[in-house]
C-alpha cells in the first residue's frame, strides 16, 4: 500500500554506480537502492533503471524522477556523450519517461550534487560556493548568486579538466594531464595498485593477498591505519594532487566554501585533516554532509532549482 505523503525521487548515474532513492521532503534517504553501472551497454542501464522505478512506484508515490548523469546534456533531455558510459546522443529523459509514466527531469550529475548541498547540504546559507564531485571521475557544480553557473553553451562546470600537467595522460576529454588523472578515485586506485606491485612486502600488497587488482579505494587507507608505509606514500601524493587542484580552483572563483562529495569522501574527516596542511589561507574546504548523497539527492531536487 503505498503511503499517502508525496516523496521525491532521485536517481544518479555515476561511471561506477547507479543509485536511486526515495527522498521524503525533508530531504531524507527513505529507501536505497545501489547496483553496477552497464556503462558499455546504456539500453540495459535505462532498462535496470526504469525496472527499480517501478517497484518502487508500487510503494510510495512521486509525481516525476529527477535524473543525474555525468556528460554532455542537451535540452535537458539527451546526454550527448560522457567519458566514462557510452552515450551516444541517448534521449535518457525520453526513455524513462515512455517506461515508466512518469515526467523526467534531467541534468549532469556534479549540477545534482551542487543542488543538493545548495538546499540540504553544505551550501543553505552561502551564497557562492563550489561542489567538487570526486568518483571513477572529477566533476563540479558552481553556485554563484545562489544560481548554478552554466556558462553561455550550459557546459561550465568541468571542474576535472583544467591541465596540470601539460605532458601528462591523456584524458577522456581530449586534453592531457587533466586534475582528473590525479585526483579522481580512478587515478588513486591505479597509483595504489602500481605502488602495491612494486612493494610486494609490504602491508598493501598482503591485505590484497598477493593480487593488486583486488584494490579499491578503501584498502589503502585500512593499509595505512594498519601502519604501511607505501600506503602512506600513495595516499599523500594524492592528497598533494588533491590540494593542489583546490587551491587553483579556490584562486580562480573565491568561493566562500569548497565543498567534497565522492565515494573516496566516504573516509571523513582524515581526508580533510591531511588536505588541511596543504591549503593556501584562504580556501574554506569541507565534507558534504549529506553521506555520499548529495548527487541522489540533488536529483530529486531538479524541478525545485528549475523553479527557482
Amino acid at each position: 500500500m503505498k503511503n499517502a505523503s508525496t516523496d521525491l525521487l532521485g536517481v544518479d548515474i555515476g561511471g561506477t554506480n547507479v543509485k536511486i532513492g526515495v527522498i521524503d521532503r525533508e530531504y531524507n534517504v527513505r529507501e536505497f537502492i545501489k547496483f553496477k553501472t552497464e556503462k558499455d551497454d546504456v539500453d540495459a542501464m535505462l532498462g535496470s533503471i526504469c525496472g527499480v522505478i517501478r517497484g518502487l512506484a508500487e510503494k510510495y508515490r512521486f509525481d516525476y524522477i529527477g535524473v543525474g548523469s555525468p556528460g554532455r546534456i542537451e535540452d535537458n533531455r539527451t546526454v550527448i556523450e560522457a567519458g566514462n558510459i557510452a552515450y551516444d546522443n541517448t534521449p535518457c529523459a525520453d526513455i524513462i519517461e515512455q517506461k515508466t509514466g512518469l515526467p523526467v527531469y534531467l541534468d549532469n550529475d556534479a549540477n545534482c550534487a551542487l543542488y543538493g548541498e545548495k538546499f540540504a547540504g553544505a551550501g543553505k546559507n552561502l551564497s557562492d560556493m563550489l561542489v567538487l564531485t570526486i568518483g571513477t571521475g572529477v566533476g563540479g557544480g558552481i553556485m554563484i548568486g545562489r544560481k548554478c553557473y552554466r556558462g553561455h553553451n550550459g557546459r561550465a562546470g568541468e571542474l576535472g579538466h583544467f591541465i596540470m600537467d601539460i605532458n601528462g595522460e591523456p584524458c577522456s576529454c581530449g586534453l592531457r594531464g587533466c586534475f582528473e588523472q590525479f585526483a579522481s578515485v580512478t587515478a588513486f586506485v591505479k597509483a595504489a595498485r602500481k605502488a602495491a606491485s612494486e612493494h610486494k612486502d609490504s602491508i598493501l600488497y598482503d591485505m590484497a593477498q598477493g593480487d593488486p587488482s583486488r584494490i579499491g579505494g578503501r584498502l589503502p587507507f585500512y593499509a595505512m591505519y594498519r601502519g604501511c608505509e607505501v600506503a602512506r606514500g600513495v595516499i599523500d601524493e594524492y592528497i598533494c594532487h588533491l590540494a593542489a587542484g583546490i587551491n587553483s580552483l579556490a584562486k580562480m572563483f573565491q568561493p566562500e566554501m569548497i565543498v567534497l562529495t565522492g565515494g573516496i569522501m566516504n573516509e571523513g574527516p582524515i581526508i580533510t585533516q591531511m588536505l588541511a596542511p596543504h591549503f593556501m589561507p584562504f580556501v574554506n574546504c569541507s565534507l558534504s554532509p549529506l553521506q555520499g548523497n548529495a548527487g541522489l539527492i540533488g536529483a530529486a531536487l531538479i524541478k525545485r532549482e528549475r523553479e527557482g
